[in-house]
């Protein structure tokens, strides 16, 4: 008998229909202690989201380029507050039925259609938190919905639903974007008047670069060896810029590899943390992640 994927999902009635709720991200799990740095923006992010008289909470926009930690500070918020994420991915195809309600087909041979609220209007209803990722990439027409979400109304009406979905008082939004020039992000006006305060993102310096590598890496430890090697290879190739935590860790995380691989290590060993990274590994790793891929690209 085959089991619908529907019946593992919470479901509710609205507008006179069963709908169906989008499952959160579980970030606590997979990120607890994972950030470094950034007390100033969670302060900023939580002193915004505070119920004053007269205001609804405020809609945080975070800037920065990709690979900072934008994504890790909400998870970061997310435990700090005890709420439940979800998360919307934006680019250029997302329509206001994403944002709201879509309409599927069921898998339940006694209905046709399933419907399925959208991770915003999810996070509206349970009293969570909705992170819009990349803001700046969808679509004005898109993102019109917003405008009732971010203010005083906090209502997302569905056209599919015929009806409004109010929000939960604990419910909080946050958004984020790669790009500096917001202008040139093309969010209309309606949508970044809204988004308030704006928190720029800025690379972070070396020694906090360290840090992050070394809490995510056990065999770093507290050597400094590898992480020297990274920094004269860096001003070798990459003098005057900073590089990316995101970038960081994925050289280091294939210098491991190559570590592993070596030593004949398959992907399911879990005893590597005596393993030695040699300074080898650690070279050929940056060459390919940050010499080669940019002279191809």
């Amino acid at each position: 008998m085959m089991t619908s994927r529907m019946t593992s999902l919470s479901s509710i009635e609205l507008g006179g229909k069963h709908v169906f709720l989008s499952p959160s991200y579980d970030a606590g799990a997979r990120h607890a202690g994972d950030l470094i740095g950034h007390e100033d923006v969670l302060r900023t992010v939580l002193a915004a989201w505070q119920q004053q008289p007269g205001m609804p909470p405020m809609a945080p926009l975070l800037v920065g380029p990709p690979g900072v930690g934008k994504n890790h500070i909400v998870y970061e918020l997310a435990r700090i507050t005890g709420k439940r994420l979800w998360i919307l991915q934006g680019h250029e195809d997302v329509t206001a039925d994403d944002i709201s309600c879509a309409v599927r087909s069921s898998d339940d041979p006694t209905r046709k259609f399933d419907y399925i609220l959208a991770s915003p209007a999810t996070a509206m209803h349970e009293g969570g938190i909705v992170l819009f990722d990349e803001i700046g990439k969808m679509r004005p027409r898109a993102l019109a919905p917003l405008a009732s979400v971010t203010d005083e109304r906090r209502t997302l009406f569905s056209n599919l639903l015929g009806d409004g979905i109010l929000a939960h008082p604990g419910f909080r939004f946050i958004a984020a974007t790669n790009s500096v020039d917001l202008d040139a992000e093309g969010l209309p006006d309606f949508i970044r008047s809204r988004l308030q305060p704006v928190i720029q993102i800025g690379l972070p310096g070396r020694r906090e670069i360290g840090r992050i590598v070394r809490s995510r890496f056990e065999r770093i430890g507290a050597k400094d060896e590898l992480m020297s090697q990274f920094w004269r290879l860096w001003d070798a190739h990459r003098d005057g810029t900073l590089p990316s935590p995101r970038e960081t860790l994925h050289v280091f995380g294939l210098a491991m590899g190559l570590a592993d691989v070596d030593a004949g290590l398959t992907d399911e060993a879990t005893d590597r943390v005596m393993l030695m990274v040699q300074p080898r590994h650690l070279e050929e790793a940056f060459l390919r992640i940050c010499v080669n891929t940019r002279a191809t690209t």
